[in-house]
C-alpha cells in the first residue's frame, strides 16, 4: 500500500449556515443594534475556532454562513453566538431587555457550500409555529365557545345518569364488617 503525501497546512472546512430569529418575532434588529450585531459576531468568531462567510441581518432574524472544522458541532457555534450577541446587546441597548430573551430558542442549520440564504429564510420561516394574534379572540369565536359549553350543560341537565358517572354498584365484601 502506498502512502499519500498530504500537506502539513490542509484544513478541513465544513460551511454551516444558520438562521435564527429575535423573541415574538419583534423587528429590532435595525439601525445601530444590527451595525453592532454584525461587529459582534466577528469578534466572536476572533476568539472561536468558526471563520464567518456572510452575515445578513433583517430586523427579525439573522442569517450566519460560517466556515468550521469538522470537530466543532454547529450547535455549539450557534449557542456560542446567540449567548454572546445577546449578553453584550441586551447590555449596551436597554429597549432590548423588555423581552425575557433577545433570541428564541429555535434556530435553523443546513451545512454546504452552494446554499442560497433566501432558501434557508424560507424553510425557517416554514418551520415555525403560526403565531396567534395579539388580544381577544373576536366575538365570533367567543360566542361559539359560549354556545358549545351551553350545549354540553343542556345535554347533561336533560339526561342526569349519564352527567353523573357514579358506580352505583355495592362491593359486599368491603362492606362486611368483623
Amino acid at each position: 500500500m502506498e502512502q499519500q503525501d498530504k500537506p502539513e497546512d490542509e484544513v478541513w472546512r465544513i460551511t454551516y449556515h444558520f438562521v435564527w430569529g429575535a423573541m415574538r418575532s419583534k423587528p429590532c434588529l435595525i439601525g445601530e443594534i444590527a451595525e453592532r450585531l454584525q461587529a459582534l459576531i466577528e469578534e466572536r468568531a476572533g476568539g472561536a475556532t468558526f471563520e464567518p462567510l456572510a452575515v445578513i441581518i433583517m430586523p427579525d432574524r439573522v442569517y450566519l454562513a460560517a466556515a468550521a472544522p469538522p470537530t466543532l458541532a454547529p450547535h455549539s457555534i450557534i449557542c456560542q453566538v446567540k449567548a454572546y450577541t445577546s449578553r453584550a446587546l441586551r447590555d449596551e441597548f436597554p429597549e432590548l431587555t423588555r423581552t425575557p430573551s433577545l433570541w428564541t430558542r429555535a434556530y435553523l442549520v443546513m451545512a454546504g457550500e452552494q446554499i442560497d440564504p433566501e432558501e434557508i429564510f424560507q424553510r425557517f420561516a416554514a418551520a415555525q409555529p403560526p403565531r396567534r394574534p395579539r388580544g381577544r379572540p373576536p366575538k365570533s369565536v367567543v360566542g361559539q365557545l359560549a354556545d358549545d359549553a351551553a350545549n354540553v350543560c343542556e345535554e347533561q341537565s336533560s339526561n342526569p345518569e349519564a352527567a353523573m358517572d357514579v358506580d352505583t354498584s355495592v362491593d359486599t365484601d368491603s362492606a362486611k364488617t368483623n
